[in-house]
Order: structure tokens, then sequence, then C-alpha cells
């Protein structure tokens, strides 16, 4: 069997309302998905995180389709980490001068598509693949909660079966703290309550927030230091008993030990869809359960990577709660033709050969951008 094509396919879906972040704005949810044809005619899918920049679909088409492309062509799909190996090979110098996340977020989507090519040739869903076997169910935590009214949607969700819940932060301080505080009063103490910061502050910054979130018993803070700012983490570590989550903009193993390496993460964020793909994102579990500490993938996308990063947990003991996105963006789930089932805050695992997912073109056409 050899690679006969490799294809990227951009969906855009407007907002009625600007999806406010720290690091920006987003008026379109963008999703890339990627696919790999066989001549034995043996497709795969896979999907690369294009959520920001607006820009990020124009990049990571040219990326895969001019780049990894001429390199794929007439290998073995079924050597999947040989195939990594070459492309990282190829593209860790362009890394540098492009950018790391571009680079592994465009193998990472190459890469699942692969894994779903394996475990379709073999008639095993991926997570058999890789040694792991099915879980009962994920437990989920719910992120996007309605901006203008964070403590009912977070309650809403709690009376859906949700234990957990994630409020955003970064942006006006007093109203952040108003927010944390409203929610967790609205869904009590029994719920798990995350923030997550986007990256929003300095390392007074952090502090302060630290200090002042500190009375609502946080499960976790999220990435609130710029991600490559290692001794920031360090010494917010050292002023904070508020466990610390990051990971998502570390973007390979190195990058991952390096994390680490601060002692100052208590749950490891990795990403199938920014970190070189399942090949990658299984090696820094790896690193995360050699260190007894557990992690929490994560994905904002569409449900062919939330169906990858199951298959993640499926396959690599340690996982703590997995991300769902319950913002209002329909595509998300409507590029499946049968949805992932979610009952009661948690996920059941598809379960069919490779991902275990088909696609539903009528959905992706009417989405589908030309570039």
């Amino acid at each position: 069997m050899k690679i006969s094509n490799v294809r990227f396919i951009a969906l855009r879906q407007p907002l009625q309302q600007p999806l406010r972040l720290a690091w920006g704005a987003m008026h379109h949810r963008h999703f890339g998905l990627v696919i790999v044809e066989t001549d034995a005619g043996i497709t795969g899918v896979g999907e690369t995180s294009v959520n920001f920049p607006g820009w990020a679909i124009v990049e990571r088409k040219a990326t895969i389709e001019e780049g990894l492309k001429p390199l794929l062509i007439g290998e073995d799909p079924l050597d999947v980490e040989g195939v990594w190996c070459k492309m990282h090979r190829a593209f860790a110098r362009l890394g540098v001068l492009w950018g790391k996340g571009a680079v592994m977020s465009a193998i990472g989507g190459v890469d699942i598509a692969l894994w779903d090519i394996a475990g379709k040739a073999n008639g095993k869903p991926i997570y058999a693949l890789l040694g792991g076997t099915q879980p009962a169910r994920t437990p989920l935590y719910a992120t996007g909660l309605d901006p203008a009214n964070p403590a009912d949607s977070a309650r809403a969700f709690v009376d859906r079966g949700y234990r957990a819940v994630k409020v955003r932060i970064g942006f006006d301080e007093a109203r952040d703290i108003a927010n944390v505080e409203a929610v967790r009063r609205a869904v009590g103490d029994d719920i798990h309550v995350l923030v997550d910061a986007n990256m929003a502050y300095d390392l007074d910054g952090a502090k302060r927030m630290a200090a002042a979130l500190h009375p609502y018993r946080l499960y976790w803070l999220e990435e609130p230091l710029v991600a490559s700012d290692l001794e920031g983490y360090r010494a917010l570590k050292d002023h904070t008993d508020i466990p610390l989550a990051a990971g998502e903009n570390q973007f390979d193993v190195a990058d991952a030990t390096a994390l680490l390496d601060t002692q100052a993460i208590r749950y490891l964020m990795p990403d199938p869809t920014r970190a070189g793909g399942l090949s990658e994102a299984r090696r820094i579990c790896a690193l995360a359960q050699a260190r007894g500490l557990p992690y929490s993938p994560h994905h904002y996308g569409s449900d062919v990577g939330f169906a990858a990063a199951l298959h993640l947990i499926a396959a690599m003991p340690g996982a703590s709660y997995m991300l769902r996105d319950v913002a209002p963006a329909p595509l998300r789930e409507s590029v499946l033709r049968t949805p992932i089932s979610i009952e009661s805050g948690c996920a059941s695992m598809p379960d069919g050969p490779g991902l275990g997912i088909e696609l539903n073109w009528d959905a992706i056409h009417a989405h589908e951008v030309r570039l």
C-alpha cells in the first residue's frame, strides 16, 4: 500500500457573536481536516489545529499540500513512525524559521490520518493498535460557557451531568474574579471549577490573580503565563498552591520536558492536533506518566480531533478530565455522520476501525472554504 494523495480541507462557520479569549477575538470557527488517500482505496482522516489567527487555514493548506505532500506520495502509510520521522526531519528547521506550532500542527494532522489508515487496514481501533483498552467512558469538563452569564451556563451543564466546568479569564481582573466567584456559588462545592487564562499575565499579574482566586478552591489554573516563560512558571509555583496546568502550546517532547523540568505543572495538556499527532502526543503522555503526573488532552476543534484525543486516553494511562467545547458551533459535531456519544458529562469511545468515525460530507461541502 502506498500514499497516493494528501488533501487539506478548510472549514469555516460564522459566529453570531465574536468569541473573545485573552489572546484575541474569533469571528469564525475554523476547522482543518487532513485527508490521506492510498492506492489500496483506504482513506484516513486527521485534524490540524487552525483556531487562530484567522489566516491559519491559508498557511496550513500550503504547509500540508505544498510542503508535506511531496514527501508523502509513494510512502507506506502503515509505517506510521517512519513517515513521522521523515516529516519531522524535513521540517524541523522550518519550525525555527516559520514557527514550531504551525509545523507540528501540520505533521499532527497527517499523523492522525495515518493512524486512521492503519486501524482500518488492520480492522482495529487506533487505541488497540497503541496497546490500550477501551475505557468505559471518559469524564469531560465543559468549556466555552456563555460569557454573558457564565454562572447560569455552568449550572446548566452541571445539571446535564458534568462534574467539572472551566471559566475563561484574562480580560478584566475584577470581572474575572466576580465570574469565578459566581460560578463557584452556582455549582456548589462538589463540582470541580477550572480556570483558563490563555497566557494573559506577566508574573506579577499571575501572582495577583492566583492570590485573588485562591478562596474558590480551583481544580487548576491553566496557562496563566506565556508558554515559553519557564522561569515564570517556576516562580509562580512557589507563590500559590493552586495546581497549575499547561501544555497545549508545548509542541513536542522537548517542549514538554522543559516545562515539566520546572516542577511547576500538576496537569500536562498535550493536544494531538497541535503536538505532532498521536505519535508525539503519546510520547508526551509517557513523560507525564514517568513523573507521576496526570495529563488532560487539549482539543479545541472538530470532533475528528476529539475522537483522536479519546483514542489517546484509551491508549495512555493517567488521564484526568478531557476538554469538551460546549460553545455554539454546530459544525464541530456535524462533521461526523454519527455524533460521538456524550451522556452525563462523559464521552463514549468510537469503537470502529481506525478513529471509528465517518465524515458527513454534506456538512463538510456546505462549510468548505475554497482557498
